[in-house]
């Protein structure tokens, strides 16, 4: 009864709005997504009789979604943001397997014309070691062919720019300032990360501010503070778990014979422990990082950065990862007759938005060393440090376009010994506009991406470590007139060799080491159409093949093939 009067609460306000948009024309005004979708999966396998006879052998599943967001302004420094969704899975009818619920509601306005605030859910971001949303694992320079799969995983999560999506209130006002200071920024923010719960753990807050200071147009000094803090009375206990983080940083602009340049530093402190428990430890870490950046042809970027960050820093905004590696997927969760729950893999990475997190977690989340072993937390990974180089958006011979980035990590403290990981990290990515190369009339676009990462531990037979993952993506477009693309794209990734997974307490200590050993080859391979009406609407219809082997465990391969439609609007 309460979900019923719920949906006839939101569609009433719908038409509400709708009616009043008509009447005050420039107070209401809207945006969205609307998204059909549909896809059959089918189990492939030359033994798959033999292999499986519990399964079925396709499944199909679609749906359609609008979500329709509402701008009001009631007065001119006041708009009150809602989205609602509509959702119909398909095979329901007539009110059946239908849904609607609000996804967002926020209001934003300015005080004075000078003070802006914003109060509901609101998105946050600050430094990438206090507050970061990092990119999922094995997504940098993904050929544009697999966009549309990214583009729904990152929308359905909230995933933009890499912000993360809290609930609170948000402030923030500048100050033009005269002598020495030419302007100063001030953004605060608190949020409720986790609400109270009944016989369960307290509520969970998090404040935080940056300030920016512009002494001229070459000098700025920034700061970033954050505390993520329980509240031990909102629940029946005594223990309270607490996390705050400051950072500090001078960016400096600069040129040099008419090259641009700039110069960045950033340093910080990190606290966590948990008041009230005599068993916890209080962890204090530290970081810094540097870069140097020069742009070429307001295009080219080159850059080398160092990164040190301790055992014992720990900054929860920071070092959330997206992936969820203990969730199960949507497709086929179980197979085989030994009724075996599939692992996640590169192929739920690509395409699965639920194994996807969207909360702060407290604790180190688990991750899987073949897909990102270097910087599974980005890079606030605690006990680690190293230098990066690469190039960004070069041209060459106006036809193409190449980033390429080398990374050389180790650990600060060996796990489980004096030794310590060595790690290595060579990504590439190349565009090539065949077309233009060959004076072609019809768009031809190459596309090729190789992300190689070495890890390696020195020692004894128990010590010694070598782990090697690669993954090799391609595409091709080809235009069959200006609207009308027929696409081509290919994903080959392979892992093998032998590492240690942590196994940590609820304080993250680290109590025990899981020996492992990989050998894996997995394939993602597709090719259809794709339509564009706009930039902004677009079709496609393909078939997908994915293949996912585990050498050490051959009768657990796993083969499917997929049909998918969609239809994208942004409104």
């Amino acid at each position: 009864m309460k979900n019923k009067f719920l949906s006839f609460l939101i569609v009433f306000q719908i038409f509400f709005l709708i009616n009043l948009s008509g009447q005050i024309k420039s107070k209401v005004w809207y945006d969205g997504n609307a998204r059909v979708m549909y896809d059959r999966d089918m189990l492939l396998g030359s033994d798959l009789d033999k292999r499986d006879t519990i399964s079925s052998r396709n499944n199909g599943k679609g749906f359609t979604k609008i979500d329709l967001g509402i701008h009001f302004n009631p007065i001119k420094d006041i708009e009150i943001f809602s989205e609602i969704r509509l959702q119909n899975d398909f095979g329901g009818m007539w009110g059946n397997r239908n849904l609607v619920s609000l996804r967002s509601l926020s209001v934003k306005g300015v005080i004075n014309d000078r003070v802006k605030f914003s109060v509901g859910d609101i998105m946050l971001k600050q430094s990438k070691f206090t507050l970061y949303n990092y990119h999922q694992d094995l997504s940098k320079n993904e050929p544009s062919v697999f966009n549309f799969y990214n583009e729904y995983v990152n929308y359905e999560n909230y995933y933009f720019e890499n912000y993360w999506r809290l609930q609170g209130i948000q402030t923030n006002f500048s100050y033009n300032m005269y002598n020495y200071i030419e302007q100063i920024d001030i953004d605060a923010f608190t949020t409720r990360v986790r609400g109270a719960q009944w016989l369960g753990k307290p509520e969970l807050l998090m404040t935080g501010a940056t300030t920016f200071i512009r002494i001229n147009e070459k000098l700025k000094f920034g700061s970033n503070y954050i505390n993520t803090f329980e509240i031990a009375s909102s629940s029946n206990t005594d223990i309270a778990y607490y996390n705050p983080v400051l950072s500090s940083k001078i960016i400096f602009t600069e040129k040099i014979n008419n090259l641009p340049f700039k110069f960045f530093v950033e340093g910080g402190l990190s606290k966590r422990g948990w008041n009230g428990d005599n068993n916890a430890p209080e962890l204090n870490g530290k970081f810094i990082t540097s870069s140097l950046k020069f742009t070429k042809n307001q295009i080219s970027k080159y850059f080398i950065s160092l990164n040190y960050v301790d055992s014992d820093f720990r900054s929860i905004g920071a070092q959330t990862r997206r992936i969820q590696y203990l969730s199960n997927p949507i497709s086929y969760p179980y197979y085989n007759n030994n009724y075996v729950q599939r692992k996640v893999t590169l192929l739920d990475i690509l395409t699965d938005p639920s194994i996807y997190n969207q909360k702060l977690a407290t604790s180190l989340m688990d991750y899987n060393p073949i897909y990102n072993s270097t910087l599974p937390y980005g890079d606030a990974t605690p006990n680690r440090v190293g230098i990066k180089l690469g190039i960004e958006d070069a041209t060459v011979l106006n036809y193409i376009l190449s980033s390429s980035s080398l990374n050389f990590y180790s650990e600060v403290r060996g796990q489980g010994t004096t030794q310590k990981r060595q790690f290595f990290v060579l990504n590439s990515f190349h565009k090539v506009m065949i077309n233009e190369m060959l004076n072609f009339s019809f768009p031809l676009i190459l596309e090729l991406s190789v992300n190689n990462e070495n890890v390696k531990r020195d020692g004894d037979n128990i010590e010694e470590i070598k782990l090697n993952n690669l993954l090799y993506s391609t595409g091709i477009t080809v235009g069959i007139n200006n609207n009308l693309h027929l696409i081509f794209g290919a994903k080959f990734f392979s892992s093998k060799g032998n590492e240690y997974l942590a196994d940590r307490n609820i304080y993250d200590e680290i109590i025990d080491y899981d020996a492992v050993n990989y050998d894996n080859n997995e394939t993602i391979l597709t090719t259809g159409l794709q339509y564009s009406l706009s930039k902004d609407i677009y079709i496609t219809t393909q078939y997908n093949y994915f293949n996912v082997l585990d050498n050490n465990n051959l009768e657990d391969e796993f083969s499917m093939g997929r049909f998918i439609f969609m239809f994208n609007m942004n409104l």
